[in-house]
């Protein structure tokens, strides 16, 4: 009986925050033998409308600040009467005025004074700012005053334990360098070269306080990856003269470094678009090599997994072998010559990265290695967090193919799709831009886009050309090899509306295509090819097991293309304790933009791709475990192009059989 009573109290409370203040709830209990079943019946009634808003300040320079923002402002004439709105309206103004530089201003400097009395179900609404509401005079002191940084004071490594234990003898061991107005100290050695430190430091003496450049300084410390604590914190001026004084602020950032070097062990289980295994790595990592927040790692890992057999399309046990070997070094700022990067360091929050990779595999068709070099740089947007760009001015790419499986060698030979198996070797200039404005730890919609643009081999061949070099076979080489010429893009667009906590609608988009063009005479680089099907893409086909277009004759070697669609629908919705489930519907395809791929019915056409778009459908499971989550997706093809036209519909449910579905299992989910 309590738990009903107070569900109905819930419910009424929540009507009235929305502007329902004449709502009625009541509800109906039918009592079985040994279960109730309880009937809420809710009649809302029509709302309270707010038809006037009035602002009560006296502080002029507030009352500025309220007028210049009130296109801003959450309340609007017309709208319900909604003490959540409200509430969400005054903490809006606090983050305005902390922007303003009024430390000191809280939410408990403004009231709302609300009259519903005059006009039925209309609400005038009165917006007081004051310093005090509870002194009698309050309007003859009831003026702000903004606070200006004095003096900043950064602890570069400051240890919070020895702090504690005796605080007066290990202030006693600081050190201080005073640079551009800054005060650094520290105790023994400054291990962060002091231009890193005051890069990432947007709190400077005689400027007004600002919240957002406190946030900026938090972030910017972060992304150094050198500090395990970083703690802020406002106080009265030291200066004895302006202790008392409302006008001035000290910053002191306190700054405790992570452990300088370190290395890893992981074990760790692995599925890679269906094929399951296991892998084991070593990482060892430097989180200051040179003094300037250089992050520098070197990994090893071995791995073996279960892979689909090309010639009987069967998995065998672990029949799939990689050793790799990586190393890579981050520098928190822009390597470029003759550009000073301080300023757009301190704006775009920029790194450098370098990067060397080799890996060996040996699969049941063939053996493969694959060396990479790349550097790039990585920076942030200006005015809005969410964006981050990704520049790769050069990754040179070279793989060598050999040992071939004879039974694999054989079913490829006469196929246009041989050539993605040759030795390949492309030196790619790439371009990525990423936009997520999903907020850490909150359930609120969100929206999620990746573009990726790369070109290879454009400065190669015309180097080619400007020097007269003699093609071989219709195509330059370069250690006998022909270096890949190609133009790729790809677009991901995700959409997530969350209903609540663990219930929510996922839209997601793809489109990828990529164009062989001048020294590629045999297309498109293996690697930089398409393919579908999987527990991330469409998860009623197993990977490799579809299209392209309405292609007939491939095991999933030959099952790869130029262009790809995608377009998935997943609902999500909590079951029982950690076990969630969803529904989805996925729908797409690749093809062959070459002309010259002889493969029947791969290559796109508009006036039949679209009957093309492979369909599929399905339910899933996820066990949430909060640090990872096991997925399983059971998937069933509706429409499938690789049957005639009058066949591709599935016609009904009832002759299914277990085997027709497709189990997909994956970590995390699918997108």
């Amino acid at each position: 009986e309590f738990a009903t009573e107070q569900t109905k109290n819930n419910v009424k409370s929540y009507l009235e925050s929305q502007g329902y203040y004449s709502s009625e709830v009541t509800y109906e209990v039918e009592f079985g033998k040994r279960v109730a079943k309880v009937t809420y019946d809710i009649k809302t009634n029509n709302p309270h409308i707010i038809d006037e808003i009035n602002y009560n300040i006296s502080d002029i320079e507030i009352l500025n600040i309220i007028d210049k923002d009130l296109d801003n402002s959450l309340l609007k004439v017309g709208d319900n009467f909604s003490t959540e709105i409200m509430q969400n309206e005054r903490e809006r103004l606090v983050r305005l005025f902390k922007k303003s530089g009024y430390y000191y201003f809280s939410i408990n400097n403004i009231h709302y004074y609300i009259d519903t009395t005059q006009t039925p179900l209309r609400a005038k609404l009165t917006l007081a700012i004051r310093k005090s509401f509870t002194d009698e005079k309050a309007d003859f002191y009831d003026y702000f005053l903004r606070q200006k940084i004095k003096d900043v004071y950064i602890y570069t490594n400051y240890e919070p334990s020895t702090a504690l234990d005796n605080l007066k003898a290990y202030q006693s061991t600081f050190d201080t360098v005073l640079i551009d107005g800054i005060h650094l100290i520290y105790s023994g050695d400054l291990l962060i070269k002091p231009d890193v430190i005051l890069q990432a430091c947007f709190i400077l003496p005689d400027e007004y306080y600002d919240i957002i450049n406190i946030e900026r300084t938090q972030s910017h410390y972060t992304n150094l990856r050198q500090f395990r604590l970083i703690n802020i914190r406002m106080e009265k001026p030291s200066n004895t003269e302006l202790y008392n004084s409302e006008k001035y602020l000290d910053c002191h950032i306190y700054l405790t470094p992570l452990v300088k070097q370190s290395y890893s062990l992981e074990l760790e289980g692995m599925n890679t678009s269906g094929n399951m295994g296991a892998s084991s790595s070593v990482t060892y990592n430097n989180r200051n090599l040179l003094r300037g927040a250089e992050n520098f790692s070197v990994t090893g890992a071995l791995s073996l997994q279960s892979m689909l057999s090309p010639t009987d399309e069967t998995k065998r046990f672990l029949n799939t072998f990689e050793s790799f070997g990586e190393t890579r070094l981050t520098i928190p700022r822009l390597v470029l010559p003759f550009f000073e990067s301080y300023e757009f360091s301190k704006k775009h929050n920029p790194s450098t990265r370098f990067s060397t990779s080799y890996s060996y595999q040996k699969r049941p068709d063939y053996t493969r290695s694959v060396g990479i070099v790349s550097f790039g740089y990585i920076w942030k947007g200006e005015k809005n967090s969410y964006l981050t760009h990704f520049f790769n001015p050069l990754k040179f790419n070279l793989v060598k193919i050999y040992d071939f499986n004879p039974a694999f060698e054989a079913e490829i030979k006469n196929l246009y799709i041989q050539y993605a198996y040759k030795d390949q070797l492309f030196t790619v200039i790439s371009y990525d831009m990423i936009f997520n404005n999903q907020k850490p730890h909150r359930r609120d919609n969100f929206t999620y886009f990746w573009l990726n643009l790369e070109t290879s081999g454009n400065l190669m061949n015309g180097i080619y050309n400007w020097t007269g070099q003699t093609p071989v076979e219709d195509s330059y080489r370069l250690m006998g090899i022909e270096f890949a010429q190609f133009v790729k893009g790809d677009i991901d667009f995700r959409y997530y509306i969350f209903f609540s906590e663990k219930r929510s609608l996922v839209y997601r988009g793809f489109f990828g295509i990529g164009f062989p063009y001048g020294n590629s005479t045999k297309g498109l680089p293996f690697i930089k090819k398409y393919f579908t099907g999987g527990a991330n893409d469409l998860r009623a086909w197993q990977v490799r097991t579809l299209g392209p277009g309405s292609y007939t004759g491939g095991a999933g070697f030959n099952q790869i293309a130029d262009m790809k669609l995608v377009l998935n629908l997943e609902y999500r919705f909590p079951i029982i304790s950690f076990l969630e489930g969803a529904i989805f519907l996925d729908a797409g395809n690749i093809w062959a933009v070459d002309k010259k791929d002889d493969r029947e019915g791969a290559l796109f056409e508009w006036d039949r791709f679209y009957n093309e778009i492979a369909v599929g459908t399905g339910v899933g499971t996820r066990l949430d475990f909060s640090f990872f989550i096991i997925r399983f997706d059971f998937g069933i093809p509706l429409y499938d192009p690789k049957y005639p036209d009058d066949n591709r519909w599935l016609r009904s449910f009832k002759d299914l059989k277990i085997r027709d579905f497709t189990l997909n299992f994956g970590i995390g989910y699918p997108f």
